[in-house]
This record gives structure tokens, C-alpha cells and sequence, in this order.
């Protein structure tokens, strides 16, 4: 839409706005803007939309992949947690888990 299609637009709108009668020419101008308006702003929205999901989509994978580094990180230092426990049984006969005497039964 033009400035002044617009200008001429907006015009129309105000009166409506404020209850007056458009003529049936001035009335179909005001529905072709209207019309126009609406279909300009939902394709501006729609690509907003469109590039806002691409972004997160982009922050969801890079969190994804953070997650699944940690998680093999976690399942590395488990490991090594078990290999060094049972190391240190071996040499001092002691056992470092953690025994419960409290019975589960309630």
C-alpha cells in the first residue's frame, strides 16, 4: 500500500471509527485497505514466526547436543568413580559404598 493510498485509507477508517457512513465507493476502498493491511501484516508475522521457530529450533539442537555430552561425560566418570572404589577395596579391604541398616519396610 502507497502513502497515500494509506493516508486515504486511514482517513476512511476515522470515520468509521467514529460511526459516520462511508459511500459505497469510499466503502469498498476501505475494505480493499483493510483487506490489504491484514494480508500484509500476517505475511510479516508469519515470517517472524517462521525465522523465530528456526532460531530455537537451531537452540534446541545445540542444547541437545550439550546434553548428550554431558551425559556421555556423567557415564565416563561413573565409571571411572566404580573402577576407582573397587581399587581402593583392593588395597585396604574397606569398601567405600554406603550401606543402609534402615529398613525399607514402613
Amino acid at each position: 500500500m502507497t502513502k497515500a493510498e494509506y493516508e486515504q485509507w486511514w482517513s476512511f477508517h476515522l470515520r468509521v471509527a467514529r460511526g459516520e457512513m462511508l459511500s459505497d465507493e469510499e466503502a469498498v476502498i476501505y475494505q480493499r485497505g483493510l483487506e490489504k493491511l491484514d494480508s500484509e501484516e500476517a505475511t510479516t508475522l508469519q515470517s517472524a514466526s517462521l525465522d523465530a521457530l528456526r532460531q530455537l529450533r537451531s537452540q534446541i539442537q545445540q542444547k541437545m547436543d550439550h546434553l548428550t555430552q554431558l551425559t556421555r561425560r556423567n557415564e565416563q566418570l561413573t565409571q571411572q568413580i566404580a573402577e576407582l572404589e573397587q581399587t581402593y577395596q583392593q588395597l585396604t579391604g574397606y569398601s567405600l559404598v554406603m550401606e543402609t541398616h534402615v529398613s525399607s519396610e514402613i
